[in-house]
């Protein structure tokens, strides 16, 4: 391909396809405009995500670094005026800029979407509630009029039109409403309901200074084009901006391309000061049509081959279109099979550019590569087909590792776990693949997975703490109990519950039968730290004890420092250290101190966590799978961007799901269009709904597209085939006319290899059957037959569990309660200042709400409040606040790690961890009284301690590592090794 790209005279649109070197080209292009005198803050850069806009940063500076050391840092210097965003950053920083001219609070916050689904649902009921007072009682109308069936699926339907916002937001607003079949009645009373909730719910936004994601494009769309004030807005972002580029450009939805039209508004008419003092603004518009698989978020694919013809006619021989046929990431075999594939599956010139066509590209790797497809036979039973292909797909992981061959860089070598990965369509069948691959030992790891709260770990947390803010949730109470913390048997408990519950039956008569138990409690070594013993007679009463101890300390310490302290002293992190359930424990530990830190109580943080727990589909913790030996398992949507060696893409049989929303919308040159219909046959002869339809089919080949395009050397392909091929799969068989069986193949010549497999029930573990994994037993707390549930990665016999970052036993014993608080706040607020969540200017004030939290008596906070303000200002007055404490790229704070060595597996957080220069630089704090003449002794005392964690960021980062010590009381900077 010619590099016309980089010609910065003119505005361009490239269609780069998968593995192309999309991000290459756009840091590229970047750099072109510096060279050619164009400042870092002039440049505004649009990113889908915003781990893309990180990884264009690096790119760039990647870039400089080897091509101009100059530039490179000249640019390094300019980085925090790097206009990099995600579209919603960008509007974010719009509005507070403008904030005082739109009427925008300064302060605003932006809910996610958990709060935001709060205030909606709030919004909708107190509307419901006052539309039956009202006159109109368009509730009633609806319900008698329309047939729309009660509270529950009117409810539904309201939700159906507020998931298209903002779209639906600028449809209420456009006075030319039409129906699908000339009658916009049909939809006009529940069109009017809905109106009448959102405007509650932006009440309840404005009152509580709030905006939601939706809100940030909507509002900087109005303060461009509708606002009294839009014309100095837009002169001010032209004076300041000359050059716009877009990422993803096919992910696109129709109101940020209104946002990119209004803001080049001048440019494509050829006006304009920049054009009179000799400046030619541009536009690059980069992505891939076939990649558009974001419907469900507003994208529209039609807008990318608008946007192609749009510029063509604007800026004429300013404007010129690239189309990469370059591929730089999969073998031969894999791009002949994509190719020969999707140019039968989406040709070209059948269907008068209506739909996405596809273009082949050419493969720049040499090689052989390998594409299979592996026909399951089907038993009729979805999830015992699924099964069997699960257990099919982990048993072919287990042959293919140490014996399949993959490229490293030039190299072959032999394949690991960690090469491949598994692609799902959906996680409604994770459990099943989760299951097959635990039972045949292999080690995976599911990335961005869902279900947080569901899982194990969280699920024993949140009842932990529940029973704890609330001793009288039986529910809660019975199931802690029963966890491996305690491990109480259902003999014991129930015939603690029918005692309870002869003289009363209502709620809350656990609690009581345990605090009685508590009561009468002498344990015969008082000194004894294990609460509990081997004997069943024991743990009720020792769970009574503990649980007991636990509540009376909640009335004076935070309920995320509590479970902390709680892990640590019942062993449990032991129990939790495989990665996944580790980072799981500190998500939700997080998620407490946020609630705490709003001021919550602990019945509002019970009553957040239960609709968390109901209606949120909140991703568990992300954990860092770099240089992980596991097989890795992600949907096809979280795959989007990546790449790996071998890809297992399954479920190819899977349907996509049916198109079940009574009401359809489409945004037209003559307006909004809608249609509604309860009835899913009548939907059938509607157009809107057909084009809806067909629209989802459109997006399924896509979402091939996009699997089949994240392999490197090897794609291997599976589905289960019944009566007749469905979903994915009946595409591979209609595309290459293949055969119910393996005696039944039509084609002599395919681009890829087929095997029929017909399912052997001995090559499965029956279902229930638990693998044989070995569990340690923590200091004797924990019981292996009491275990509901194991997950991987690793569980290996005979290990130990050794936290390395707690000492507060000893700080307490030699400098007293005093020093353990101010510690542990002292943590608190360095943590807080080098993640940006705390500013310098506010420390004083921060610092006490920090303290405050930690301590409850009065007393206690103005002795403290004193001491904790001087330690603060020797630090703020040393250097190693600014080089140490304060924000940095590429820095950590407070960062969890697992380091297994030989039989011990190691746990801890490190204070500070700082990347630079190719080096990572470990510090950690020491917050007590210290003299020098203690300094040597300290430091020979933590090398053990300051080694591990060296160890563990070598292994993480795969760089070299120092490790320093921080002596805040002094302070002092040692450096240990």
């Amino acid at each position: 391909m010619t590099e016309n790209y980089l010609d910065i005279s003119k505005s361009v649109m490239i269609s780069s396809p998968a593995g192309s070197g999309k991000t290459e080209k756009l840091a590229r292009r970047y750099i072109e405009l510096l060279k050619h005198g164009s400042g870092v803050e002039r440049i505004l850069a649009i990113t889908f995500t915003e781990k893309a806009a990180a990884e264009m940063k690096e790119r760039i500076l990647n870039i400089l670094q080897k091509d101009d050391p100059a530039m490179f840092d000249a640019v390094r210097a300019k980085m925090p005026k790097m206009r990099i965003s995600t579209i919603h950053a960008f509007c974010l920083k719009l509005l507070k800029r403008f904030c005082l001219e739109l009427g925008i609070d300064p302060v605003v916050k932006v809910m996610d979407g958990f709060d935001s689904d709060n205030l909606w649902n709030e919004a909708v009921y107190e509307t419901l509630m006052e539309d039956g007072q009202s006159e109109e009682r368009l509730f009633l109308q609806a319900l008698k009029d329309k047939g729309i069936k009660g509270w529950g699926r009117l409810y539904n339907q309201l939700g159906e039109l507020h998931s298209k916002r903002p779209l639906i937001e600028l449809g209420l607003r456009d006075p030319r409403k039409n129906s699908g079949n000339g009658e916009v009645k049909g939809i006009e009373m529940l069109l009017k309901l809905y109106a009448g909730c959102l405007e509650n719910y932006t009440k309840k936004k404005r009152d509580r200074h709030l905006l939601d994601y939706n809100d940030l494009e909507l509002t900087a769309y109005d303060a461009i084009s509708r606002n009294p004030e839009w014309l100095n807005v837009l002169y001010s972002f032209d004076e300041h901006t000359d050059h716009i580029l877009v990422d993803e450009f096919q992910d696109t939805s129709s109101l940020q391309w209104k946002i990119v039209y209004k803001l080049t508004e001048e440019w494509r008419a050829g006006q304009g000061a920049k054009r009179e003092s000799g400046i030619r603004p541009t536009i690059f518009l980069v992505g891939d049509d076939k990649q558009s698989i974001y419907s469900f978020r507003g994208a529209d694919v039609g807008i990318f081959r608008n946007a192609r013809n749009s510029l063509s006619e604007w800026l004429g021989s300013e404007y010129h279109f690239v189309e990469v046929k370059e591929n730089y990431r999969s073998l031969p075999a894999v791009v002949n099979f994509i190719n020969t594939f999707f140019e039968r599956l989406m040709p070209k010139g059948l269907y008068d550019g209506m739909r996405v066509e596809y273009s082949s590209f050419d493969a720049v790797r040499t090689g052989a590569g390998d594409v299979s497809l592996n026909v399951i036979e089907g038993s009729g039973v979805s999830r015992d087909d699924r099964r069997s292909e699960a257990f099919h797909v982990a048993a072919k992981i287990k042959d293919m590792v140490r014996k399949h061959l993959v490229y490293d860089k030039d190299r072959l070598r032999e394949c690991s776990f960690g090469d491949m990965t598994i692609l799902l369509r959906s996680r409604t069948h994770l459990a099943l693949f989760e299951d097959a691959l635990r039972r045949k030992r292999v080690p995976f790891v599911v990335v961005k997975g869902i279900g947080f709260y569901n899982t194990p770990e969280v699920a024993l947390l949140r009842d932990l703490l529940f029973s704890i803010i609330d001793p009288l949730d039986d529910y809660s109470l019975f199931s802690i109990l029963r966890s491996p913390l305690f491990s109480v048997g259902y003999d014991s408990l129930l015939s603690l519950v029918r005692s309870a519950g002869k003289d009363n039956a209502g709620i809350g008569i656990i609690y009581p039968a345990l605090q009685a138990l508590a009561a009468g409690y002498s344990p015969s070594n008082p000194k004894q730290k294990t609460l509990w013993s081997a004997m069943e007679d024991n743990r009720l009463t020792e769970a009574a004890v503990a649980l007991k101890g636990w509540s009376d300390r909640s009335k004076t310490k935070g309920y995320a420092l509590l479970l902390e302290d709680i892990l640590v002293e019942t062993g449990l992190w032991g129990y939790l250290h495989e990665k996944q359930r580790y980072m799981n424990v500190k998500k939700f530990i997080k998620l407490i101190e946020g609630f705490e830190d709003s001021g919550c109580s602990g019945t509002e943080i019970k009553e957040k966590l239960i609709r968390a727990s109901e209606y949120s589909d909140e991703g568990k913790a992300n954990v860092n799978t770099e240089g992980m030996d596991a097989v890795k398992i992600m949907t096809i949507h979280s795959s989007k961007g990546l790449q790996f060696p071998i890809v297992f893409l399954t479920c190819l049989d899977e349907k996509p799901r049916g198109f079940t929303n009574t009401v359809a919308m489409e945004e037209r040159e003559d307006g909004f269009w809608f249609e509604h219909e309860e009835d899913s046959a009548s939907r059938k002869d509607m157009s809107l709904f057909q084009k809806q339809r067909e629209k989802t089919e459109d997006e399924d080949k896509r979402l091939f597209y996009v699997a089949a395009t994240r392999a490197m050397d090897c794609l291997c392909m599976s589905g289960v085939l019944n009566k007749k091929p469905s979903g994915r799969l009946s595409y591979l068989f209609d595309v290459f006319d293949l055969g119910a069986d393996k005696n039944s193949l039509h084609v002599e010549e395919l681009p890829f290899t087929v095997e029929y497999v017909k399912p052997d029930s001995a090559d499965m573990i029956k279902e229930g059957q638990e693998p044989e994994l070995h569990l340690k037993q923590v200091k004797g707390r924990f019981d292996n037959g009491t275990v509901i549930h194991v997950d991987p990665i690793d569980y290996k016999p005979g290990l130990s569990f050794m936290n390395v970052t707690e000492e507060v036993d000893r700080m307490r014993k030699k400098h007293g309660e005093d020093w353990v608080t101010l510690g542990k706040v002292l943590h608190k607020i360095f943590e807080g200042v080098s993640n940006g969540m705390i500013r310098a200017q506010d420390l004083p004030k921060k610092a006490l709400t920090v303290l405050r939290r930690e301590v409850r008596s009065d007393a206690s906070f103005a002795r403290l409040s004193g001491v904790l303000n001087s330690e603060l200002e020797k630090l703020k007055s040393s250097p190693y606040f600014s080089e140490v404490v304060l924000p940095k790229d590429k820095a950590y704070a407070e960062f969890p790690f697992v380091l297994e060595k030989g039989k011990a597996v190691y746990n801890g957080r490190i204070d500070r961890i700082i990347l630079k220069e190719g080096k990572a630089f470990i510090y950690d704090y020491k917050t007590y009284p210290v003299s020098e003449k203690e300094i040597p002794e300290l430091k020979k005392h933590y090398s053990f301690q300051m080694a591990l964690y060296k160890e563990a960021v070598e292994k993480l980062f795969l760089v070299n590592a120092e490790s320093y010590i921080l002596f805040t009381y002094q302070p002092t900077l040692i450096f240990v090794a």
